[in-house]
């Protein structure tokens, strides 16, 4: 420090001495005492306390003792931490009685002791090796508030030093009414100490005893289970193994997924002696393992099924059980080896296993396979087998779940790729006599169409169980009866020359309903004349179902020769465009889409879906000359707008090839031809993975020249985020300046989800936290919402602990959505749950319980299927989907539950759609006896009548809310009355604050909503002295009397806006004579502010000029300004009233606002001109000033002339809020 010029002060020599003394080095410590005499640095507490120890330490304990009497002399009195340092003196030195004295000396004096100065003393004592008198000193904690969190460090330190046993003992004093919570629980509190003794690896015969102890005092309420937890965690595999043996003694149950976190590092490091010897500890334990241990845990550590089961049967592992036998077949499904499985399946030999048992894993292997041969195979068998299909519903109904789990599992892309390949595995099916019934039929058929592959629905149905009847959804009841009748009718009209045109209709629609195409087109062969439009377009679409392209072209030609005016509907023309590019029909599927132009068909964005879905099905065919023309044509005619979802096609077919290149260049052309970049984020993925760092570096030069380096970056994160590359995303996501952007973050969120890809979620929540400007709690709802989906609530909690480690306050959504989680898990939710509007608690855990116990391989057709997607689409604001929901559940005679029907009418008022809402009242009413709308859904119909301008049917539904001791919402009250004051309906007003009581105060409703609309009534009704009369005396001060009114704004502003100078006149004398006579300044600075606001500078410099005391009214003023620099282009109103008022009381907060004012209006000459106006005045703009001047004048490219704060902005605004609360409270 001398040679490099540095003065040591104070603290340097108190810590030096600190030192020597911890040494018991008393003749170094009193050098140093030397040198801050002669420098006449002072001699403080804390340096009296270090010569207490070394005193003691070097043996000297008299003159530590003697300490006490210096510092007294030298003025100082011996405080808490001086006692401390000799109790501590005395506790290595075991002295206990002198311990004991000084305690109770301690005790009469002002420097009493807190439950953490003993913890140093037994410490002391027990790291001195004097544990006897540890007692002695727990018997005098006093439980202080936070006695439990110091406890616990006490412990962990004495573990820490081996003195486990000690640590045991303070564990016992925790206070016992902490141990329970609210329900009686246990609130295992030795969990801590559980987990530090198993990462020291302490021996199992202390740990037993811990456990059995903790077990004792009720401390923990399974302490062994939570030690193997532990022990598992940190990858102790003996310990783990120890505690299992323990376990299987005390008689707790030890099961086999206890094992799976070692067969897990076994099955990591490819490590197959590991997984034998683990799986012969199960075998001594009596443990079998099942089905998902061998199959997910033991298989993928061997090469192949072979080598495991000769290593498992060589090493004397069981292998011929269910489990194994059932875990062969899932990895051979696996691995695609369907031969295998089906030679493993036909064998007699082998153990009864049911298809629930591999369902998953063969449908994998199903999705993977492209023999349809194999595919049936084994399909039949499953169903003709017993031993496969042993429940009571029999073998129609298990393959009728496999089938549907089958098409469930794959993505619509996927369905479209094999649309032939199902077709055919369908067909075989049927003609092996293989039906499934008609429930799981109208599942599998509901799915084809969400995938838009309705062509396949028809190879479907006959697959349906003949004595399984459909119902009037899926095909006319008594069909065939229907048919020979219409043919019959048919032929009589014909031998009686009579009109055939709308029966030929019928009969066409039921054969096309019935997917009878070949007898449908026959008809029309021999009554073409009699044919209508309508009957040639059902003929069509029939054809198209069927994959009839030549004969759906044909009737097409037909129809344009009978009208060439005639059009189909949208559907039917996007059916033709499937079916001809499909086939290679090119040209005509463009003259069918330039026709569709020509009509000007009616296009919804169901249509652009399925023009997506035509080209995406044409480029999984690998078909790019017919993506890239359909697409063209689809784009220059106008029918679609060149969506970055619509130009994804033109990259999946060359991206799903494996050309990357390829798929580069057509991303860049994209861009240039559409500003498009579809699927750029699955090509860097590819990059990234190959390794090509060519190709990568020019994928990003592209993105940073065309979207900015930001963007560049966050393609190039959420990329290496995917593919795993943790350590480059972190890399990346820490360059300097980068700031959160919250669209792109959600966007990778939810396609983590979509994916299941937890760990790449995890990943980017952690990484961003730092990252400037990112909202913590969004990104922590991201990993909520996929937590709800998985149903992981251990992972949720955690999450919750992360959260308020990093003290993130989270918002309603995310705190309901957590408590759902953890009471669909039974666990207790740790704080209070925010209700939402639209259900109640009972009918919340209702939904939350039904979804927890539906069985997810179920189609459902049910009410309760109603229910769930009405209350959905509701809640999302779906209302047209809804609505069809809706009636669909009443042409089939549902009833739903009342909550549900609630939210429904809830969504509907809330879109105005009152008639709409009015027919569901009535309908639900004629349903439920007794049924009528709730607080929320009448509030919502009071304002829906307010804007229809219906206030008496406003008023009417509000008093019958009234007398049903229903509560209306302040908006709806608000609304009313509003409407009402500008109708100059005084009594009407006068009538409802009288009818409504104490209501308005209990859901803190302002008096100033009837005050001021009763004031506004009379002015509409033309009595502007009745209006004056009645306000004035309300705001004159009384003895007595309550609070005095608030502001008069809303009045001002609305006679302002109607143009009634009289009101304003006279209404400007009431509140000049209330200022000027009884200092009542609100009415006047209200007036003198709404003439700023509507830019009638003249009037209120005259008004200040009558009334100056105006300037002084600095609370009302600033809040005006602070209102007024929350909008862009308000600045000239915070510039006219500093015109206005030369002196203002505030200037400095003024121009803060105003230099708000220009950042949202980027106006950056201003902004200068203020800083400069600021410098002038000689003030110091605070920190935001600064930080939104510097963000003007970066953006515009401009020099800075000062120092940019550096800490964020939200920073800034915090530390201001802080400031203004702290000068608020000083005021009061």
């Amino acid at each position: 420090m001398e040679s490099a010029n540095v003065q040591p002060n104070r603290v340097t020599f108190q810590r030096l001495i600190t030192a020597y003394c911890n040494d018991g080095d008393i003749e170094g410590a009193s050098k140093i005492l030397g040198f801050m005499k002669d420098k006449d640095l002072p001699i403080t507490e804390a340096v009296f306390n270090s010569l207490v120890t070394g005193h003691a330490r070097a043996g000297e304990m008299e003159s530590a003792e003697g300490i006490l009497n210096v510092m007294r002399g030298a003025g100082i009195e011996p405080g808490p931490d001086t006692y401390v340092a000799l109790l501590n003196a005395y506790a290595e030195k075991g002295d206990i009685e002198n311990l004991k004295q000084t305690l109770e000396k301690v005790e009469k004096t002002d420097a009493s002791l807190m439950d953490r100065d003993l913890m140093q003393i037994i410490f002391s004592l027990a790291k001195s090796g004097y544990p006897q008198y540890i007692q002695d000193i727990v018997e005098r904690m006093r439980h202080d508030r936070g006695y439990v969190p110091d406890a616990m460090n006490l412990c962990l330190a004495l573990i820490t030093q081996g003195l486990e046993e000690t640590a045991f003992q303070v564990l016992k004093t925790f206070p016992t009414f902490q141990s329970e919570n609210q329900n009686g629980d246990p609130l295992d509190f030795g969990n801590f100490f559980i987990r530090h003794c198993v990462n020291l690896e302490k021996p199992l015969d202390k740990l037993q005893q811990f456990c059995e102890g903790l077990k004792e005092s009720n401390l923990h309420s399974a302490p062994f289970q939570f030690a193997l937890y532990c022990a598992l965690d940190a990858k102790k595999e003996a310990m783990s193994v120890g505690l299992m043996k323990i376990m299987q003694k005390e008689g707790l149950p030890v099961r086999p997924h206890y094992f799976w976190p070692i067969l897990a590092q076994h099955q990591k490091e490819k490590n197959a002696q590991g997984t034998v010897e683990v799986l012969k500890v199960m075998q001594n334990l009596n443990i079998e393992p099942d089905v998902e241990t061998f199959a997910n845990y033991v298989q993928s550590a061997f090469d192949n099924v072979e080598q495991a089961r000769f290593q498992l049967e060589e090493n004397g592992c069981l292998v011929n059980t269910v489990g194994y036998y059932a875990s062969e077949l899932r990895t051979e499904a696996l691995n695609g080896n369907l031969d295998k499985v089906y030679s493993m399946l036909s064998s007699p030999q082998n153990p009864l296993l049911d298809l629930s048992n591999f369902r998953g894993s063969l449908i994998l292997g199903f999705k993977r396979s492209k023999d349809v041969d194999i595919l049936v195979k084994i399909t039949e068998l499953l169903y003709k087998d017993e031993r496969f299909c042993r429940s009571s519903s029999g073998p129609t109904e298990a393959i009728g779940y496999f089938l549907y789990n089958l098409i469930d599992s794959m993505s619509d892309s996927e369905v479209q790729a094999k649309e032939e390949q199902l077709r055919q595995y369908f067909h075989q099916l049927n003609k092996r006599d293989i039906v499934i019934p008609a429930n799981l039929y109208r599942g599998i058929r509901n799915l084809l169409d969400a995938y838009h592959v309705p062509e396949l629905i028809k190879d479907v149905i006959i697959l349906v169980d003949e004595q399984d009847k459909l119902s009037d959804a899926d095909l006319p009841k008594g069909a065939e009866a229907k048919i020979v009748a219409l043919e019959t009718k048919l032929t009589e009209l014909k031998m009686e020359n009579k009109s055939i045109g709308e029966t030929l209709k019928q009969l066409i629609l039921l054969l096309c309903e019935t997917e009878n195409m070949q007898k449908a087109l026959e008809l029309k062969a021999q009554y073409e004349s009699d044919m209508a439009i309508g009957g040639y377009a059902a003929l069509i679409n029939l054809c198209c179902r069927h994959d009839n392209p030549e004969e759906a072209l044909n009737l097409k030609r037909e129809v344009d020769r009978k009208d060439s005016s005639a059009s189909l509907d949208t559907n039917k023309y996007l059916a033709l465009v499937r079916v001809l590019a499909k086939h290679g029909k090119l040209e005509d599927a463009i003259l069918i889409l330039k026709e569709m132009k020509e009509k000007e068909i009616v296009l919804r964005d169901t249509t652009i879906t399925s023009f997506f879905h035509i080209l995406n099905v044409a480029a999984l065919r690998g078909e790019a000359d017919t993506v890239k023309q359909l697409h063209e044509s689809i784009v220059n005619l106008g029918l679609a707008k060149p969506t970055a979802n619509l130009c994804s096609p033109l990259i999946t077919v060359t991206l799903d090839q494996g050309n990357i290149p390829a798929a580069l260049d057509a991303i860049i052309d994209c861009h240039k031809r559409y500003n498009q970049m579809p699927r750029l984020h699955d090509v860097l993925c590819k990059l990234v993975e190959q390794g090509d760092t060519d190709l990568l570096q020019k994928a990003m030069d592209f993105v940073n020249q065309e979207r900015g380096e930001m963007t560049m970056l966050y393609d190039l994160f959420f990329a290496f985020l995917h593919t795993g590359k943790y350590k480059e995303a972190r890399k990346i996501i820490e360059t300097p300046g980068l700031r959160a952007r919250p669209g792109r973050l959600q966007w990778f969120a939810d396609k983590c989800t979509a994916t299941n890809q937890i760990e790449a979620l995890e990943n980017m929540v952690e990484m961003t936290q730092k990252l400037f400007e990112c909202d913590r709690d969004q990104m922590y709802y991201y990993l909520m919402k996929f937590f709800k989906e998985n149903n992981d609530w251990r992972k949720a909690d955690a999450t919750w602990t992360k959260m308020q480690e990093e003290n993130v306050i989270p918002r309603e959504r995310t705190l309901r959505i957590l408590a759902e989680i953890l009471k669909s898990n039974g666990q207790e939710i740790p704080f209070e749950v925010p209700e939402t509007w639209y259900e109640d608690t009972s009918t919340s855990s209702s939904v939350a319980r039904s979804r927890q116990t539906r069985t997810p391989d179920l189609p459902v057709d049910s009410a309760s299927d109603y229910q769930r997607r009405l209350l959905k689409l509701s809640k999302k604001n779906n209302i047209q989907e809804a609505l069809e929901v809706f009636q669909e559940a009443e042409k089939k005679g549902l009833l739903l539950g009342l909550a549900v029907y609630s939210s429904f009418i809830n969504a509907l008022l809330s879109h105005g759609l009152l008639e709409e809402a009015m027919d569901v009242k009535s309908k639900v009413e004629t349903r439920i006896k007794g049924f009528t709308l709730n607080d929320a859904a009448n509030s919502l119909l009071i304002i829906t009548q307010v804007r229809r301008d219906n206030l008496k049917d406003g008023v009417a539904v509000l008093k019958e809310m009234l007398q049903t001791n229903q509560v209306p919402s302040q908006l709806a009250i608000a609304r009313l009355i509003q409407a009402l004051g500008l109708k100059g309906d005084v009594e009407q007003i006068q009538s409802m604050e009288k009818l409504m009581g104490n209501l308005p105060h209990s859901i803190n409703l302002s008096k100033m909503l009837f005050v001021n609309n009763l004031v506004l009534a009379h002015i509409k009704s033309g009595n502007i002295d009745e209006a004056v009369e009645y306000v004035e005396p309300l705001y004159i001060p009384r003895e007595n009397s309550q609070q005095q009114l608030t502001s008069m704004s809303y009045v001002f502003r609305k006679v302002m806006e109607g143009k009634c100078d009289e009101a304003v006149d006279k209404l400007s004398a009431m509140a000049e004579r209330l200022a000027n006579h009884f200092a009542v300044y609100t009415p006047v600075v209200d007036l003198f502010l709404q003439y700023i606001n509507g830019d009638r500078t003249d009037d209120a410099k005259f008004l200040l000029q009558r009334c100056p005391a105006i300037a002084e009214q600095k609370r009302s003023l600033v809040s005006f300004i602070t209102r007024s620099a929350q909008k862009t282009g308000q600045a000239h109103k915070i510039l006219g009233l500093l015109d206005l008022i030369q002196d203002f009381p505030d200037k400095e907060i003024a121009y803060a606002y105003l230099m708000k004012c220009y950042a949202l209006d980027n106006n950056v000459v201003s902004a200068k001109a203020l800083y400069e106006k600021v410098k002038e005045e000689k003030m110091v703009p605070d920190e935001l000033f600064l930080k939104r001047l510097a963000g003007l004048l970066k953006n515009s490219g401009e020099p800075l002339s000062f120092t940019e704060p550096p800490e964020s902005f939200k920073f800034y605004a915090e530390k201001l809020k802080r400031e203004k609360a702290a000068e608020s409270s000083e005021e009061d």
